[in-house]
Protein backbone atom coordinates (compact mmCIF):
# COMPACT_ATOMS: atom_id res chain seq x y z
CA UNK A 1 0.00 0.00 0.00
CA UNK A 2 1.25 3.35 -0.87
CA UNK A 3 2.03 5.32 2.28
CA UNK A 4 0.22 8.36 3.80
CA UNK A 5 0.94 11.58 3.10
CA UNK A 6 -0.42 14.37 5.72
CA UNK A 7 -1.42 17.54 4.11
CA UNK A 8 -0.91 20.45 7.05
CA UNK A 9 -2.88 23.08 5.72
CA UNK A 10 -3.66 26.83 8.36
CA UNK A 11 -6.22 28.64 7.24
CA UNK A 12 -7.09 32.28 8.62
CA UNK A 13 -9.53 34.18 7.06
CA UNK A 14 -9.49 32.67 3.26
CA UNK A 15 -12.48 31.93 2.73
CA UNK A 16 -12.49 33.07 -1.01
CA UNK A 17 -9.81 30.60 -1.14
CA UNK A 18 -9.86 27.10 0.79
CA UNK A 19 -12.02 25.69 -1.54
CA UNK A 20 -9.90 25.82 -4.42
CA UNK A 21 -7.38 24.48 -2.26
CA UNK A 22 -9.18 21.81 -0.22
CA UNK A 23 -10.32 20.96 -4.52
CA UNK A 24 -6.68 20.56 -5.39
CA UNK A 25 -6.49 17.77 -3.03
CA UNK A 26 -9.48 15.94 -3.64
CA UNK A 27 -8.39 16.02 -7.03
CA UNK A 28 -5.16 14.07 -6.57
CA UNK A 29 -3.83 10.74 -8.50
CA UNK A 30 -2.72 9.65 -4.90
CA UNK A 31 -5.78 9.11 -2.68
CA UNK A 32 -4.01 8.05 0.53
CA UNK A 33 -3.46 11.00 2.14
CA UNK A 34 -5.09 13.20 4.91
CA UNK A 35 -5.32 16.95 5.30
CA UNK A 36 -5.56 18.23 8.37
CA UNK A 37 -6.71 22.03 8.44
CA UNK A 38 -5.96 24.53 11.57
CA UNK A 39 -8.58 27.05 11.91
CA UNK A 40 -6.98 30.58 13.79
CA UNK A 41 -10.67 31.89 14.72
CA UNK A 42 -11.52 33.33 11.37
CA UNK A 43 -13.78 36.20 11.17
CA UNK A 44 -15.01 35.11 7.93
CA UNK A 45 -16.88 31.73 7.06
CA UNK A 46 -13.43 30.02 6.35
CA UNK A 47 -14.52 27.76 9.33
CA UNK A 48 -18.08 27.10 7.50
CA UNK A 49 -16.72 26.68 4.12
CA UNK A 50 -13.79 23.69 5.02
CA UNK A 51 -16.25 22.35 7.62
CA UNK A 52 -18.60 21.29 4.31
CA UNK A 53 -15.77 19.59 2.48
CA UNK A 54 -14.84 17.56 6.27
CA UNK A 55 -18.21 16.55 6.29
CA UNK A 56 -17.92 14.58 2.92
CA UNK A 57 -14.60 13.31 2.99
CA UNK A 58 -13.51 11.58 5.67
CA UNK A 59 -9.64 12.45 5.34
CA UNK A 60 -10.29 16.18 5.87
CA UNK A 61 -9.89 16.96 9.50
CA UNK A 62 -10.45 20.26 11.12
CA UNK A 63 -8.84 21.73 14.18
CA UNK A 64 -10.46 25.69 15.08
CA UNK A 65 -8.71 27.66 17.57
CA UNK A 66 -11.10 29.77 20.16
CA UNK A 67 -9.05 32.77 19.87
CA UNK A 68 -6.49 33.62 17.44
CA UNK A 69 -2.45 32.67 17.47
CA UNK A 70 -1.53 34.67 14.61
CA UNK A 71 1.63 34.81 13.11
CA UNK A 72 3.79 35.38 16.35
CA UNK A 73 2.61 31.23 16.75
CA UNK A 74 2.99 30.18 13.25
CA UNK A 75 5.18 27.01 14.07
CA UNK A 76 2.73 26.27 17.19
CA UNK A 77 -0.33 25.78 14.73
CA UNK A 78 1.75 24.02 12.10
CA UNK A 79 2.79 21.66 14.91
CA UNK A 80 -0.74 21.37 16.24
CA UNK A 81 -1.33 19.87 13.17
CA UNK A 82 1.85 17.63 13.15
CA UNK A 83 1.05 16.30 16.38
CA UNK A 84 -2.47 14.96 14.99
CA UNK A 85 -0.52 14.01 11.51
CA UNK A 86 -0.04 9.76 11.25
CA UNK A 87 1.06 9.76 7.41
CA UNK A 88 4.82 8.90 6.45
CA UNK A 89 5.23 12.20 4.76
CA UNK A 90 4.16 15.59 5.36
CA UNK A 91 3.02 18.22 2.99
CA UNK A 92 2.71 21.76 3.16
CA UNK A 93 -0.52 23.71 1.53
CA UNK A 94 -1.34 26.70 3.33
CA UNK A 95 -5.11 27.67 2.45
CA UNK A 96 -4.67 30.47 -0.71
CA UNK A 97 -2.67 27.61 -2.74
CA UNK A 98 -3.59 25.00 -4.72
CA UNK A 99 -1.95 22.04 -6.17
CA UNK A 100 -1.66 20.29 -10.02
CA UNK A 101 -3.77 16.89 -9.67
CA UNK A 102 -0.38 15.17 -10.28
CA UNK A 103 1.63 16.64 -7.59
CA UNK A 104 1.73 13.92 -4.56
CA UNK A 105 2.19 11.07 -6.84
CA UNK A 106 5.14 12.38 -9.00
CA UNK A 107 6.99 13.75 -6.49
CA UNK A 108 6.24 11.35 -3.67
CA UNK A 109 7.49 8.74 -6.33
CA UNK A 110 10.69 10.79 -7.43
CA UNK A 111 11.30 11.44 -3.38
CA UNK A 112 11.35 7.84 -2.54
CA UNK A 113 13.65 7.09 -5.41
CA UNK A 114 16.00 9.51 -4.22
CA UNK A 115 15.66 8.64 -0.69
CA UNK A 116 15.96 12.48 -0.05
CA UNK A 117 14.04 13.61 3.76
CA UNK A 118 12.83 17.00 1.72
CA UNK A 119 11.41 17.41 -1.53
CA UNK A 120 10.35 20.48 -3.54
CA UNK A 121 10.19 22.00 -6.89
CA UNK A 122 9.57 24.63 -9.42
CA UNK A 123 6.04 26.43 -8.67
CA UNK A 124 3.47 29.25 -10.93
CA UNK A 125 2.59 32.22 -8.99
CA UNK A 126 -0.91 33.11 -9.23
CA UNK A 127 -2.71 36.65 -8.68
CA UNK A 128 -5.14 37.15 -6.11
CA UNK A 129 -7.77 36.54 -8.91
CA UNK A 130 -5.55 33.24 -9.61
CA UNK A 131 -4.33 34.46 -12.89
CA UNK A 132 -1.03 32.93 -13.91
CA UNK A 133 1.95 35.77 -12.92
CA UNK A 134 5.13 34.12 -13.23
CA UNK A 135 6.92 31.10 -12.92
CA UNK A 136 9.22 29.97 -9.65
CA UNK A 137 12.05 27.95 -11.07
CA UNK A 138 15.76 27.34 -10.51
CA UNK A 139 19.22 27.64 -12.26
CA UNK A 140 21.50 26.72 -9.81
CA UNK A 141 23.34 23.55 -10.12
CA UNK A 142 22.24 19.97 -9.95
CA UNK A 143 23.98 19.09 -7.23
CA UNK A 144 23.35 21.93 -4.81
CA UNK A 145 19.46 21.86 -5.31
CA UNK A 146 19.55 18.34 -4.04
CA UNK A 147 21.76 19.52 -1.16
CA UNK A 148 24.55 16.85 -1.82
CA UNK A 149 26.61 16.32 -0.23
CA UNK A 150 23.98 17.17 3.11
CA UNK A 151 24.28 20.43 4.13
CA UNK A 152 25.87 22.05 0.97
CA UNK A 153 22.41 24.04 0.14
CA UNK A 154 23.14 26.52 3.34
CA UNK A 155 25.39 27.88 0.88
CA UNK A 156 22.40 29.03 -1.23
CA UNK A 157 20.06 30.03 1.29
CA UNK A 158 22.75 32.25 2.59
CA UNK A 159 23.08 34.28 -0.30
CA UNK A 160 19.29 35.18 0.36
CA UNK A 161 18.76 35.23 -2.58
CA UNK A 162 17.43 31.71 -2.39
CA UNK A 163 14.00 30.25 -1.26
CA UNK A 164 12.36 26.55 -0.94
CA UNK A 165 8.48 27.62 -1.96
CA UNK A 166 6.13 26.24 0.90
CA UNK A 167 3.68 24.79 -1.07
CA UNK A 168 5.82 22.76 -3.26
CA UNK A 169 7.57 20.78 -0.38
CA UNK A 170 7.09 17.39 1.10
CA UNK A 171 9.15 16.44 4.25
CA UNK A 172 9.67 13.11 5.66
CA UNK A 173 7.83 13.31 9.17
CA UNK A 174 10.64 10.78 10.66
CA UNK A 175 13.06 13.64 9.99
CA UNK A 176 10.94 16.69 11.21
CA UNK A 177 10.32 15.14 14.37
CA UNK A 178 13.75 14.96 15.13
CA UNK A 179 14.63 18.49 14.42
CA UNK A 180 11.95 19.47 16.39
CA UNK A 181 9.12 20.13 14.24
CA UNK A 182 8.53 23.52 12.78
CA UNK A 183 9.98 26.18 14.19
CA UNK A 184 11.15 29.69 13.72
CA UNK A 185 13.36 31.65 15.67
CA UNK A 186 13.42 35.53 17.22
CA UNK A 187 14.39 37.07 14.02
CA UNK A 188 12.07 35.79 11.42
CA UNK A 189 8.44 35.03 12.27
CA UNK A 190 7.95 32.72 9.61
CA UNK A 191 8.60 28.60 9.96
CA UNK A 192 9.59 27.63 6.41
CA UNK A 193 13.31 28.76 6.39
CA UNK A 194 14.38 27.99 10.24
CA UNK A 195 12.65 24.67 9.69
CA UNK A 196 14.25 24.02 5.87
CA UNK A 197 17.58 24.76 7.43
CA UNK A 198 17.38 21.90 10.41
CA UNK A 199 16.51 19.59 7.86
CA UNK A 200 19.33 20.09 5.44
CA UNK A 201 21.74 18.87 8.03
CA UNK A 202 19.20 16.04 8.14
CA UNK A 203 19.85 14.36 4.75
CA UNK A 204 19.63 14.62 1.05
CA UNK A 205 17.23 16.85 -0.66
CA UNK A 206 15.17 16.09 -4.12
CA UNK A 207 14.31 19.07 -6.23
CA UNK A 208 11.69 18.22 -8.83
CA UNK A 209 12.31 20.55 -11.89
CA UNK A 210 8.46 20.27 -12.35
CA UNK A 211 5.97 22.51 -11.37
CA UNK A 212 4.40 21.16 -8.13
CA UNK A 213 2.30 23.82 -6.66
CA UNK A 214 0.28 27.15 -7.39
CA UNK A 215 1.70 30.39 -5.05
CA UNK A 216 -1.11 32.63 -4.64
CA UNK A 217 0.71 36.15 -3.96
CA UNK A 218 -1.29 38.87 -2.98
CA UNK A 219 -0.92 42.68 -2.16
CA UNK A 220 -2.12 42.23 1.34
CA UNK A 221 -0.44 39.10 3.25
CA UNK A 222 1.34 38.03 6.57
CA UNK A 223 4.86 38.50 4.48
CA UNK A 224 3.91 42.00 2.85
CA UNK A 225 3.02 43.70 6.36
CA UNK A 226 5.95 41.60 7.62
CA UNK A 227 8.42 42.98 4.91
CA UNK A 228 7.03 46.14 4.38
CA UNK A 229 7.83 47.52 8.46
CA UNK A 230 11.28 46.47 7.71
CA UNK A 231 14.64 47.99 6.68
CA UNK A 232 14.95 45.75 3.65
CA UNK A 233 12.00 43.62 2.57
CA UNK A 234 12.64 41.31 5.93
CA UNK A 235 16.24 40.36 3.71
CA UNK A 236 18.16 41.36 7.45
CA UNK A 237 16.25 39.63 9.86
CA UNK A 238 16.34 35.96 7.20
CA UNK A 239 19.96 37.18 6.88
CA UNK A 240 20.27 37.09 11.37
CA UNK A 241 18.08 34.05 10.62
CA UNK A 242 20.44 32.23 8.43
CA UNK A 243 23.69 33.50 10.32
CA UNK A 244 22.42 32.55 13.64
CA UNK A 245 21.57 28.97 12.47
CA UNK A 246 25.35 28.56 10.77
CA UNK A 247 26.93 29.92 13.78
CA UNK A 248 24.89 27.29 16.30
CA UNK A 249 26.25 24.20 13.79
CA UNK A 250 29.49 25.37 13.46
CA UNK A 251 30.82 22.22 14.37
CA UNK A 252 29.33 21.04 11.30
CA UNK A 253 31.81 21.05 8.68
CA UNK A 254 30.18 22.52 6.05
CA UNK A 255 28.95 25.12 8.32
CA UNK A 256 32.37 25.57 9.97
CA UNK A 257 33.36 25.93 5.92
CA UNK A 258 30.82 28.43 5.07
CA UNK A 259 31.40 30.60 8.10
CA UNK A 260 35.35 30.98 6.98
CA UNK A 261 34.35 31.85 3.35
CA UNK A 262 34.65 36.10 2.79
CA UNK A 263 31.96 35.63 0.00
CA UNK A 264 28.96 35.34 2.53
CA UNK A 265 29.11 38.25 4.03
CA UNK A 266 29.77 40.47 0.98
CA UNK A 267 27.21 39.12 -0.57
CA UNK A 268 24.36 39.44 2.26
CA UNK A 269 25.53 43.23 2.93
CA UNK A 270 25.45 43.82 -1.39
CA UNK A 271 22.22 42.14 -1.66
CA UNK A 272 20.40 44.34 1.68
CA UNK A 273 21.66 47.33 0.16
CA UNK A 274 20.48 46.83 -3.02
CA UNK A 275 16.53 45.68 -0.76
CA UNK A 276 17.23 48.76 0.94
CA UNK A 277 17.19 51.44 -1.75
CA UNK A 278 14.65 49.45 -3.81
CA UNK A 279 12.13 48.90 -1.21
CA UNK A 280 9.61 51.08 -2.42
CA UNK A 281 9.78 49.97 -5.60
CA UNK A 282 10.16 46.44 -4.55
CA UNK A 283 6.70 46.78 -2.80
CA UNK A 284 4.77 49.11 -5.20
CA UNK A 285 5.69 46.26 -8.45
CA UNK A 286 4.79 43.51 -5.88
CA UNK A 287 1.96 44.98 -4.54
CA UNK A 288 0.36 46.62 -8.25
CA UNK A 289 0.90 43.20 -10.02
CA UNK A 290 -0.42 40.58 -7.88
CA UNK A 291 -3.73 43.14 -7.49
CA UNK A 292 -4.27 43.77 -11.48
CA UNK A 293 -2.84 40.64 -12.35
CA UNK A 294 0.14 42.08 -14.26
CA UNK A 295 3.87 40.36 -14.76
CA UNK A 296 6.44 41.82 -12.06
CA UNK A 297 8.85 42.27 -14.71
CA UNK A 298 6.52 44.01 -17.26
CA UNK A 299 6.24 46.74 -14.51
CA UNK A 300 9.58 46.57 -13.97
CA UNK A 301 11.24 47.22 -17.15
CA UNK A 302 7.84 50.03 -17.40
CA UNK A 303 9.40 51.82 -14.79
CA UNK A 304 13.04 51.40 -16.20
CA UNK A 305 11.83 53.07 -19.35
CA UNK A 306 9.90 55.85 -17.78
CA UNK A 307 12.89 56.42 -15.40
CA UNK A 308 15.44 56.66 -18.84
CA UNK A 309 12.78 59.20 -20.18
CA UNK A 310 12.41 61.31 -18.05
CA UNK A 311 16.59 61.45 -17.40
CA UNK A 312 16.64 62.25 -20.86
CA UNK A 313 15.05 65.77 -20.07
CA UNK A 314 16.24 66.82 -16.78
Amino acid sequence: MKPLISIITPLYNHEKYIGKCIESALGQTYVNWEQIIVDDASTDNSFEVASTYSARDKRIKIIRHKKNWGISRLSDTYNQALKAARGRYVAILESDDYWPKNKLEKQVNFMVSKKAVLSYGNCILVSSGGTPINLFTYSYEKNILNNNPTGSILRLFGNLKFSVIPVTVIMRRKELLEVGGFCNDRYYPFTDVPTFLKLALKGRFAYINEVVGFYRKQEISEWYNFASATNAMGREELRDCVNLFLQKHKRHPVCSQILREDYLKSEQSIFIEKKKRWKKLSYFLNTTAFKYNINPLFIFFLNKYIYYKIKKHI
